[in-house]
């Protein structure tokens, strides 16, 4: 059980740090409805769809790199029980990708 959660600790902070040509490709393609970051906002043009991919991939590498240090400190700590720690460990992915959808809204 102990390799689940650490699978599942490390799965969405490296998966945003390894993401970045990913983001890239779309940010070169048209303004696709199933893929990328869509908001209103990002999707009104072209130019708006390219800016908002390439940021977005830009704050999930460095957000993924801090993410990847805060899980390696708390499991090392092991301030709570591995599923609690697990719990908040997704939970404080989640809002981090919450974040980086806020703050790249905003500088687009």
């Amino acid at each position: 059980m102990k390799y689940f959660f650490m699978i599942i600790d490390y799965s969405i902070p490296l998966f945003m740090i390894f993401s970045y040509p990913w983001w890239k490709k779309i940010a070169k393609g048209d303004i696709s409805q199933y893929s990328g970051m869509r908001t209103t906002r990002s999707m009104e043009n072209k130019e708006n769809w390219k800016k908002a991919q390439l940021l977005c991939g830009k704050y999930c590498v460095r957000v993924g790199i801090v993410l990847l240090v805060l899980v390696v400190l708390l499991r090392f700590l092991k301030l709570l029980a591995m599923e609690w720690n697990s719990v908040l460990i997704a939970s404080i992915n989640i809002l981090a990708l919450l974040a980086i959808t806020y703050v790249v809204n905003k500088q687009i």
